[in-house]
């Protein structure tokens, strides 16, 4: 059976009880408990990310990540780091481009201490001028990090090539410019304005009851003054996306051992409902050892060490990527190649056999992937802030094995149909700009 999350839910999945309660003052609170955990990860989140932020803040969001970790009026950063490691547990947050998380993993017993410190952090940050500035200059540290970083390069410039002007094609951190410029005002008011009750989410996964924790976050948010009355922020609507300039071909020429390829296309958002047929597609052109790309590139031609291909959906659009780092003087061979094997897939499909064995890759990760009550927690708060529907583990592999060839061949046509581009990184590879 398919369930949306709605204002007061608890129902049965797997052994494991889902609950969702929403509080007068917009908090929603959402569970899952499995019976005989004996840890819980939990987390505080906003569905706010980094398209969310206007010219003059950009970055804003990945600095609030950093900056909620500096201390509160009730605990220095110190007395952060002291509060998990003395129970063991962990810590750390997230940043994406329609969220953001901070989130804990820790044992049973250490769930109210975890939960106060979180929204200590989340409610009551100080963001102090001073620790402003120390984690301006980390953050300039993180990026250069990444600029040095040849494959996380090609990642972002194919975000960018495919969504220019659009706030999904920009870099979730900001970029050096924009974190030099944006002013500490500029990151408390985005704090402020979205940093607010009918924003929050709290979700949990693992040993944890639902009742008990409710009660828990209620005297929690009360002690912080965190309350108030009013309807929840509604969820990001799923509008048609609009038509994106694309860039056909991008060179980033930098001095590194190989190229490294990303030939990319505009995609499907994260909610189409092609969604399961695509990630199967995906699973067979690119998507471990068997794929068609590391057979083809790796394995017959040895072109390449790393090769593979991925989707990123968001809520109105999304795309598709196939990656390869090899000798800049394969680089020509490795693109056709490339090309080849998705348009051999939308021109003549796959084989059953193919679709058998991606079929038995998907459902046997997924399986193994919701063991953690890390995965289990991301997947409650991904269901609040997609669509609000959620699925059983066996729903969702129900919906791969609904999954045929004819399904398979007609996202590879679709996809094949769609802009594309081609990004570079290297010296000496302006040439490629012909197969753009």
């Amino acid at each position: 059976m398919d369930l949306h999350l709605e204002k007061s839910l608890s129902f049965t999945a797997e052994a494991a009880r889902v609950s969702r309660t929403l509080l007068p003052s917009g908090v929603r609170i959402l569970t899952e408990e499995v019976p005989g955990a004996p840890s819980v990860a939990l987390a505080a989140s906003v569905p706010v990310g980094s398209r969310d932020e206007d010219p003059e803040g950009f970055g804003s969001t990945h600095f609030l990540e950093h900056l909620l970790f500096k201390g509160t009026n009730r605990r220095t950063s110190r007395d952060i780091s002291i509060a998990f490691d003395s129970v063991g547990g962990s810590s750390n947050a997230a940043t994406a481009k329609e969220y953001t998380s901070y989130y804990a993993r820790v044992q049973s017993a250490a769930v109210p201490l975890a939960l106060d410190v979180i929204l200590d952090m989340f409610t009551s940050a100080k963001i102090d001028p001073q620790d402003f500035e120390t984690e301006r200059t980390v953050i300039l540290e993180e990026l250069a990090m990444n600029e040095d970083d040849p494959e996380d390069l090609a990642h972002e410039a194919l975000a960018s090539a495919l969504l220019t002007d659009h706030e999904l094609g920009r870099p979730i951190g900001g970029t050096k410019q924009s974190i030099l410029a944006v002013s500490r005002d500029k990151v408390f008011s985005h704090y402020k304005e979205h940093y607010v009750p009918s924003g929050l989410i709290i979700t949990a996964a693992g040993g944890v009851n639902h009742e008990e924790f409710v009660a828990l976050v209620e005297r929690l948010l009360a002690e912080a003054g965190f309350v108030g009355s009013g309807l929840p922020r509604p969820r990001r609507s799923h509008p048609a996306p609009g038509a994106f300039e694309v860039k056909p071909f991008v060179n980033i020429a930098h001095d590194f051992n190989q190229a490294n390829i990303l030939l990319g296309y505009e995609s499907m958002s994260a909610s189409d409902p092609d969604r399961y047929a695509f990630g199967l597609m995906n699973a067979i052109l690119g998507g471990g050892m068997s794929s068609r790309l590391y057979q083809s590139i790796r394995e017959d031609r040895g072109l390449a060490y790393s090769t593979y291909s991925y989707q990123q959906g968001y809520a109105e659009t999304g795309y598709f990527g196939m990656y390869a780092g090899c000798n800049p003087e394969n680089a020509h061979t490795v693109v056709t190649l490339m090309r080849e094997q998705l348009d051999a897939l939308a021109q003549d499909g796959a084989k059953q056999e193919e679709l058998d064995l991606a079929l038995g890759s998907l459902t046997g990760g997924l399986a193994l992937r919701f063991e953690s009550s890390l995965a289990r927690m991301n997947r409650l708060l991904g269901a609040e802030i997609g669509t609000g529907e959620y699925l059983s583990i066996s729903e969702v592999l129900e919906r791969f094995r609904a999954v045929d060839l004819d399904a398979i061949q007609s996202v590879a046509r679709r996809l094949v149909s769609k802009n594309s581009s081609l990004v570079v990184v290297g010296d000496g590879l302006g040439h490629l700009e012909k197969l753009a």
